[in-house]
């Protein structure tokens, strides 16, 4: 391999290295991004040319929130979902960094549930 293919090669398994591959459904349409792990989540979303919900970009008002099917991530702040929430797979994207190198995401699948939040989030706003 001539020096030129190997500094290739390492570019590409840096790159491996640095991103998360995410399956996201928002709007009945599924697709596939690569996410930096230095940035949030919805950054990345945002990036990729996704057309996600946003507001605060902050962790404060549960606009970005979906839901999370597979794999995992932190969230860096969160004042707005319940351990409820978070045990039904809820996520802020805009706080959220990764800890897998994969995972799945899905918008429509909160948007179902969005009642059982919004009520919840109204008896509990804390």
């Amino acid at each position: 391999m001539n020096p030129k293919d190997e500094s290739k090669l390492a570019e590409i398994q840096t790159e491996q290295l640095e991103n998360v591959e995410v399956t996201l459904t928002l709007n009945g349409v599924t697709e596939n991004i690569q996410w930096n792990k230095q940035i949030p989540l919805l950054d990345a979303l945002l990036n990729a040319g996704v057309e996600a919900p946003y507001s605060c970009c902050s962790g404060r008002c549960g606009t970005c929130v979906c839901k999370l099917e597979e794999g995992e991530v932190r969230l860096k702040r969160n004042f707005v979902l319940s351990e409820a929430h978070i045990r039904q797979g809820l996520i802020l994207t805009c706080v959220s960094v990764p800890i897998s190198d994969s995972i799945k995401i899905n918008y429509d699948e909160f948007k179902k549930n969005e009642y059982q939040y919004t009520a919840s989030r109204k008896a509990n706003p804390n």
